[in-house]
């Protein structure tokens, strides 16, 4: 409690009768053009003791619920001969308690009579005569209270009219400070926002660069929330080996991205040295258990396919039982027999390996959010329904494979309730003898769907269209169709959803360019993409005749695997 102020005699003046819809006024404009701070707070006060004549003025807030044990009103401003800033009371004390809980003005004539009354203490050296006390409260919901004291005239008792005026007064202040609190919550809330976008951008850059298509491993993350618990990734070690691993991180929200990101940049880092599976996940084990908060936890599987020997040596910690699938369609489960990571310090021999042929077959790691994804029948799909999707699915190439698998898990990724995260290693048999017109890949590279990136779009595409001896015009024609594509996407596709993701790829044909975008939009009608005739065209909103003109063909193909919106346009090299 501050330092006691001196007892100051106050002159017995003529009151004046007061103007209460001014002061009304004044307040409302005070509290409009400023910050609610303790200073604009005793300036009102001192507006409404000035104006009722009385000796000092206080307002209370509360803190904590209105039902709660523990709740308290607490002195947040005062004015008058004794300062009683701090002063902290339960919520059922005092007559300020009993107006808040009842939510109505309490005048009380003679302190005295009133059984409520809570006496100050003796060393405030001040006589408490008379009260009026007005509740703050917005919508039902109690706020607080604003309580007067003594009128200077000690003839005079506090009447009606001021009753009617503090009860108004109290809610014009009650307004200003939830309006107030309520501009500071959407600032926090802003904050926090612009935190978990920057998380999820970093999460986004670590995981792995889209694959060759003909990469024998492939993985693909739909997180369910603006930042994901689950990762992946996939480390070429050299031309014949291949390192990958899975993992989910037990809860959800910040703390959740937090531990994947240490996991991650272990396993990047740590798996370029570390080439054992067991003994790789073992060191990522004991380094997340010195810092790994209590209760959380990480299931992860780490492996190395070598393609030479067409086969998978891995180590499991704690995760869902990853899936071989043969060549004649036979499914094998394996499950972790050791705990997951954080909970225990790993053996320091290191964690079991499993060793796999695959022989022209496939091995499946996923998150539980594929197995506990529902169905169109309301069931969840669990194992049994994740192996009947990989076998539908089995011809695909593995990169389109997990595309369309992921579609069916998640038809609509905005009703995702987890995330859903898959990771294939395909021995290629099944595509293996198929042509292709491609000459070579000239870009491949994932986009956040924001309007900032749309600068690094350009620079790719034209650093492509370079790459072939093109002219600047042609060129810049390219850049611009794809500019306008990746614009629809994001205005129309996206409708500025700031998660989403934009893979373009630009390839070499025998004569041309052909660009892809892939979005993970809710898909589009087809008929929906024939674009405006051209007396409705309108900046920004050019469109499918746009990109016609400046390419030699558009195409608004079925997606692999269903998953958003696929773009193709292909532009003849002159």
């Amino acid at each position: 409690m501050k330092p006691l102020r001196p007892q100051v005699a106050w002159p017995l003046v003529e009151r004046r009768k007061p103007d209460y819809l001014s002061l009304f006024a004044a307040l409302v404009d005070e509290f409009a053009h400023a910050e609610v701070t303790e200073a604009a707070i005793r300036s009102g006060l001192r507006r409404i003791a000035e104006a009722m004549n009385a000796e000092s003025a206080s307002l209370f807030l509360l803190e904590g619920k209105v039902d709660a044990p523990n709740a308290r009103l607490v002195c947040k401003a005062c004015i008058g001969p004794s300062d009683i800033t701090g002063l902290s009371l339960p919520l059922n004390s005092g007559i300020v308690g009993r107006a808040v809980q009842t939510q109505s003005t309490q005048r009380v004539a003679d302190t005295r009579t009133d059984p409520d009354f809570v006496p100050p203490s003796a060393a405030m050296n001040y006589e408490v005569r008379s009260i009026l006390c007005a509740p703050m409260s917005v919508r039902d919901e109690p706020i607080g209270a604003i309580e007067v004291v003594n009128p200077r005239d000690r003839d005079r008792l506090f009447t009606e009219k001021d009753r009617e005026a503090l009860t108004t007064l109290s809610s014009a202040t009650a307004l200003a400070i939830f309006s107030d609190r309520l501009g500071r919550d959407r600032v926090q809330q802003a904050r926090l926002q612009h935190e978990l976008e920057l998380a999820a951008g970093v999460q986004r850059h670590l995981l792995p660069a889209r694959q060759d298509s003909d990469a024998r491993v492939q993985g693909l993350n739909l997180p369910a929330r603006v930042v994901s618990g689950d990762f992946y990734d996939i480390l070429l070690l050299d031309p014949d080996r291949t390192a990958f691993a899975l993992a989910d991180v037990s809860g959800k929200g910040m703390n959740a991205a937090l531990v994947m990101v240490k996991a991650a940049t272990l396993f990047r880092s740590l798996g370029k040295q570390i080439r054992q599976p067991g003994k790789l996940l073992a060191r990522i084990g004991a380094e997340m258990l010195e810092t790994m908060s209590a209760g959380m936890f990480v299931t992860m599987v780490v492996g190395i396919y070598d393609r030479r020997r067409h086969e998978v040596r891995f180590a499991n910690a704690g995760h869902e039982p990853p899936l071989l699938r043969t060549r004649q369609g036979v499914f094998h489960a394996y499950a972790a027999s050791d705990p997951p990571l954080g909970i225990v310090a790993p053996a320091q021999r290191g964690y079991p390996e499993t060793v796999l042929k695959l022989q022209g077959g496939g091995f499946y790691v996923f998150s539980d959010g594929c197995t506990e994804s529902f169905g169109a029948n309301g069931r969840m799909r669990g194992a049994q329904g994740l192996r009947k999707l990989i076998s539908a699915n089995v011809s695909r190439p593995a990169q389109e494979r997990i595309e369309a698998i992921a579609a069916a898990l998640a038809p609509d990724i905005r009703a995702l309730r987890d995330d859903i995260t898959l990771l294939v290693v395909d021995d290629g048999s099944a595509t293996a003898g198929r042509k292709t017109r491609e000459t070579g890949v000239l870009a491949k590279q994932s986009f956040a769907a924001q309007p900032a990136r749309l600068q690094a779009i350009r620079r790719v595409t034209k650093s492509a269209a370079l790459q072939v001896g093109a002219s600047d015009e042609w060129a810049d024609e390219l850049v611009l169709a794809v500019d306008e594509a990746c614009q629809n996407i994001i205005r129309h596709g996206y409708k500025g959803r700031r998660n989403g993701r934009i893979e373009l790829s630009i390839h070499r044909m025998q004569k041309a360019l052909r660009v892809e975008l892939l979005d993970f939009a809710p898909p589009v009608k087809q008929d929906e993409c024939k674009g405006r005739k051209l007396n409705e065209l309108r900046p920004g909103g050019l469109g499918t005749h746009f990109m016609r003109t400046l390419t030699d063909r558009v195409q608004y193909l079925r997606p692999r695997g269903k998953v958003g919106n696929r773009l193709v346009m292909t532009k003849k090299i002159k």
